[in-house]
């Protein structure tokens, strides 16, 4: 017979209120995120607490949230003491554009809706996944206080971005598969989309890689885009894969235009000489016999074939002859340290047959890998397809998003070229016929590395876009939200609007012209700048709440009075330099409004000091293209 009492429970489990589900998790992860001693520049905090001091019955939580908020990022005093307004303010913190759609009235009581629940909910867990990984960076020593601290903030507007709305109407027009090996090397493949990051793997991670299919490991998914009726496939996801294959089996496309040209040299030498030919040539050993092209390469060159030439060149590499590496056990000891061209008739047991390893990359066998096709795919669709992949491990960045979501627009590309961002195998015509034409005598990339910010994770991509975004972006008011949603406001107001100016060639190289000769302004006047805006001083590494607002001082007052710009610079490079050390102080707070406050400050300062009528600038900004965002930064001024 049931036990009537644990009949009871189960229907009490099942009935039980989603509200109230929602509410204990919250409670928990707020009691998890009090414990922390240690936080971010401009995060308060307080006595740890416990999760049954956080009851939704009572108003507990919202003392408890208020305690913790600075870890939420809603900021220490985003909201009032007044318990409606704090209800109100958190709705609209959470992202309801109409605060009271995330409210409703219950017991005589405005409280949050269970939507607002949910988003509260995600966003403690997210505060959670990343306190955790702000307190390991500072155990592990890897981060001293202030870069967690920018790493933390850094990750936050990449969570806050990874929400934006890119979604389209349409549906997403897919099919996965299973494909062997050869169909993917067969394929006519574009492996550098403009929105794909650089060749991150390093020789250990290729070998890794062949030697876990050696093994008959599965692979992971790639993601394929059709683009067109050529067959041609970009590389959404897996490209350090593909690449890893493409040059162990010598079918990289790279490294063929490469055997091409050293083809035509050897045939010259050849028929200037006809003791110097060989009975095999360069294409045909690289395809069967590549340690006999090593040796021919260094006739025909006149020096070796060294590993440095090999990755720039996407060459075949070897497999790792160490028996501590991926080919672990006798059955695979007569492939360690080979060349494909030297295992091919080689046995392996992969997919449960046993095939030789020329077999396994060239011919129909049962080790396949999934392939998830796109066809009919649109920029922004791909979004989100990153997005899925982003939350199963690709984890790319906001930048790397941005650029797939909006590259059809060619300020974006403009954008990733000029910042130096955009990869050396790439044609710069083709990522940006306009800018090319403008950047053909200057590197505003190597000014950006100069400035201390790296290639790793399009760093100056984001830099550039950030300070053009805010010097043409106009919004209504005050620039609010985070430094991707305004970047990301600018292109997609050009990739919505087909009149917009920054969609006509002349008016992105006047802008690029601009931007070139602010640069070349700000970095040859050091003077101007003290040394704390630059790190500790040791090396020129610039913060870049500094470098933004400094570059936009220079950069609007260039607009405003272009024909005796050194002159003033040189009048008041004392002024500037004492202003900047006394005076534009960087906000200890990590929240947005005061980072744009500052931003506007040091740029409105500089503007000023230099003797240019700011709004008179404004104007001629939007005058030259379409758009201004200087009042919209004013505007963003705390007083």
């Amino acid at each position: 017979m049931t036990d009537p009492t644990a009949t009871e429970q189960a229907t009490a489990l099942l009935d039980e209120d989603p509200r109230e589900q929602l509410q204990d998790a919250i409670s928990a992860t707020l009691a998890q995120l009090s414990e922390a001693t240690d936080s971010p520049k401009g995060v308060r905090t307080g006595a740890p607490f416990a999760a049954n001091d956080v009851t939704f019955d009572s108003d507990t939580w919202i003392n408890r949230l208020a305690e913790v908020q600075g870890w939420l990022r809603f900021g220490n005093d985003a909201f009032t003491s007044d318990r409606e307004g704090f209800i109100e303010n958190l709705a609209a913190a959470l992202g309801f554009e109409n605060p009271s759609d995330g409210l409703e009235v219950l017991g005589g009581a405005t409280q949050l809706t269970e939507v607002a629940l949910e988003r509260l909910n995600d966003r403690a867990e997210r505060a959670l996944k990343l306190q955790q990984d702000f307190l390991s960076s500072l155990e592990t020593g890897d981060e001293n206080a202030a870069s967690a601290t920018t790493a933390w903030m850094e990750a936050w507007e990449e969570s806050e971005e990874d929400e934006a709305d890119f979604i389209s109407d349409d549906p997403v027009a897919a099919r996965a598969n299973v494909w062997e090996i050869y169909k993917l090397t067969d394929k006519k493949l574009n492996l550098t989309p403009s929105y794909q990051r650089g060749d991150v793997w390093r020789t250990g991670d290729r070998q890794s890689l062949i030697e876990s299919i050696l093994r008959g490991i599965p692979l992971p998914s790639l993601i394929l885009r059709k683009t067109g009726a050529s067959a041609t496939y970009e590389v959404v996801d897996g490209k350090q894969r593909l690449t890893s294959i493409l040059r162990f089996i010598g079918k990289h496309p790279v490294a063929l235009a490469k055997v091409d040209e050293l083809e035509e040299l050897y045939l010259q030498k050849a028929a200037a000489d006809p003791t110097f030919k060989a009975v095999d040539g360069p294409r045909e050993l690289f395809e069967t016999d590549y340690p006999k092209f090593r040796k021919l390469w260094s006739r025909i060159m006149g020096y070796p074939l060294k590993m440095n030439d090999e990755n720039e060149f996407y060459f075949p590499f070897r497999l790792r002859a160490d028996a501590k590496g991926g080919l672990v056990g006798k059955e695979f000891e007569r492939l360690r340290g080979k060349y494909f061209t030297q295992v091919l008739e080689e046995t392996v047991h992969v997919a449960g047959e046993e095939v030789t390893v020329g077999a396994l990359f060239r011919d129909s066998v049962s080790y396949t890998v999934p392939v998830i096709e796109y066809t009919k795919v649109s920029p922004r669709q791909v979004h989100e397809v990153f997005k899925l992949y982003n939350k199963q491990g690709m984890h790319l960045n906001a930048e790397e998003l941005r650029n797939a979501v909006y590259n059809d627009v060619e300020l974006t590309r403009a954008v990733l070229l000029a910042a130096g961002d955009a990869g050396s195998a790439k044609d710069s015509t083709e990522v940006s016929p306009t800018v090319a034409a403008v950047l053909a005598s200057a590197d505003l990339g190597k000014t950006l590395a100069e400035y201390g910010f790296g290639v790793a994770r399009y760093r100056r991509t984001k830099v550039l876009g950030w300070i053009i975004a805010t010097l043409i972006n106009e919004t209504q008011g005050k620039i609010t939200g985070s430094t991707a949603k305004h970047t990301d406001l600018l292109l997609e107001r050009v990739q919505t609007n087909p009149s917009h100016p920054l969609r006509d060639s002349d008016h992105i190289a006047d802008l690029f012209a601009l931007i070139l000769e602010a640069a070349e302004l700000h970095a040859t006047h050091d003077e101007l700048w003290p040394e704390k805006f630059r790190g500790d001083g040791k090396t020129p590494k610039w913060q870049d709440l500094q470098l933004v607002g400094s570059f936009l001082g220079v950069a609007i007052a260039l607009v405003g009075s272009p024909d005796d710009i050194e002159d003033r610079i040189e009048a008041s490079a004392d002024k500037i330099y004492a202003a900047a050390l006394q005076e534009w102080k960087r906000p200890a707070s990590v929240q947005n409004k005061d980072q744009w406050s500052y931003i506007a400050r040091l740029a409105e300062g500089t503007v000023r000091e230099l003797g240019v009528d700011i709004r008179a600038a404004s104007g001629s900004i939007r005058d030259r293209f379409g758009s201004s965002g200087v009042e919209s930064l004013l505007g963003s001024i705390i007083d």
